[in-house]
């Protein structure tokens, strides 16, 4: 306890001592500080650089760097991120230094309930594209790589997609993830109740005009169940249909939308020797109000059946569907998710973010689970961020995490860790 006094007073001497760095205006610098070709607009190529990125707000896609071709009808960013940290954990174990993960939770041996690490995992490069912008013809082009590859310095790709004419096909973020209502956190997971998945994806966006818009898609099938001994799951065929109905007002800085996403599960029946497919289903609600400047409000509620591995905690937990009995038949998983969270700016370059995230599985009638399955986590995450400039900035977060399993167990953990992030 005398330890987690001392962090804990360290954590806020560091937040106050932040301020006293401050050498810029922020407001006043450019985004965009590099252009070569024609440097008439910088406005506009920022526009478009940030409309082609990912909309959440711990993917980096803005470039300091930038070509714009002939006639300003090509722009090409290049940009990089080295987002360093430190890491100490005190309580049962977290496994990874970059992803707080309540599901992931281990009891700590006696004697090794803290630890501390450092950490670059989470950097990253990319190339952000845009042919013909401001036409009807405009396509987009947006690559991402970070050096986090299973915990180790090797590239993966996380974002690699093109979109035209609404159309938006590749690797990114599920349809189903309202990635602007997700809060921003230091720790690279995020609320564990939110929806989120890296697919391979084509959609389709259609703005319909008075702040309304809508979107429909399918997605690259993919499965993760318990099946038991008496049944398998196979190679899955159908893929998933994901779809939102947005409705944005105060020139998009606030928005509520209703998705909705329909998942058919393959499985092999043993004892009835054949396939059986399972119908997942899901809806949400999320968004993100600001209620006045500085103040901004992120909501989010996710239900379904057969949609756990879209879940933060549940990816990878053979969630998606359990076995019912010795029947050879297995049913689908209840998920319940919730993430409630908060931005104020005390000043132009200190920010406060705040976020509570709960997430439940429910186990089916007539099924069978290991009691050391998944039941229930929640996720608190709180952090001070200041930016210096555009290109550097810093910050601190205290994370919590609370996980219960099916047979009762508890385990839960702390962690405080600082970030220093340099933006190119």
């Amino acid at each position: 306890m005398k330890n987690t006094r001392i962090i804990l007073a360290a954590f806020l001497a560091s937040a106050a001592a932040i301020p006293a760095f401050a050498q810029f205006d922020v407001e006043d610098e450019p985004n965009v500080t590099v252009i070569v070709g024609d440097k008439s607009n910088p406005e506009e190529v920022e526009i478009e650089f940030v409309r082609n990125a990912p909309a959440q707000k711990r993917i980096h896609g803005l470039p300091r760097f930038a070509i714009v071709g002939n006639d300003r009808k090509f722009y090409l960013g290049v940009g990089a991120q080295f987002l360093g940290e430190g890491v100490f954990d005190f309580g049962d174990a977290m496994p990874s230094p970059v992803d707080f993960v309540p599901s992931t939770i281990t009891p700590a041996a006696k004697g090794d309930r803290g630890s501390f690490r450092f950490s670059a995992l989470t950097s990253s490069f990319y190339i952000n594209a845009v042919a013909l912008p401001g036409t009807k013809n405009r396509v987009g082009l947006f690559f991402k790589a970070e050096i986090n590859n299973g915990n180790d310095y090797g590239f993966s790709v996380s974002h690699f997609y093109v979109n035209y004419r609404g159309f938006n096909v590749g690797y990114t973020s599920t349809l189903f993830q309202d990635g602007a209502a997700m809060p921003f956190t230091i720790d690279n997971q995020g609320p564990n109740g939110s929806a989120a998945m890296t697919v391979f994806t084509a959609n389709y966006t259609q703005d319909f005009g008075k702040g309304f818009s809508g979107a429909i898609g399918i997605e690259n099938p993919t499965a993760d169940m318990d099946c038991g001994s008496h049944a398998r799951q196979v190679s899955q065929r159908i893929p998933a249909v994901p779809l939102y109905l947005q409705y944005a007002w105060g020139g998009g800085a606030s928005h509520i939308r209703l998705s909705g996403m329909v998942r058919p599960l393959q499985y092999r029946d043993l004892v009835a020797d054949k396939n059986r497919t399972i119908c997942g289903a899901g809806v949400q609600l999320s968004g993100l109000v600001s209620v006045a400047d500085p103040f901004t409000l992120y909501y989010g509620a996710t239900y379904g059946k057969g949609i756990a591995d879209y879940m933060q905690d549940d990816t990878g937990m053979n969630l998606d569907a359990v076995a019912e009995g010795v029947s050879g038949k297995c049913k689908a998983m209840t998920t319940f998710g919730v993430t409630a969270g908060l931005s104020y700016k005390l000043t132009d370059r200190l920010t406060f973010n705040g976020v509570y995230s709960h997430l439940l599985n429910s186990r089916p009638d007539d099924t069978v689970v290991d009691g050391d399955t998944y039941r229930y986590g929640d996720y608190v995450a709180a952090n001070l961020y200041y930016t210096f400039n555009k290109i550097l900035a810093a910050g601190i977060e205290y994370d919590y995490g609370h996980v219960a399993d099916f047979n009762n167990s508890r385990r839960h953990t702390n962690r405080i860790q600082a970030q220093l992030a340099v933006s190119f």
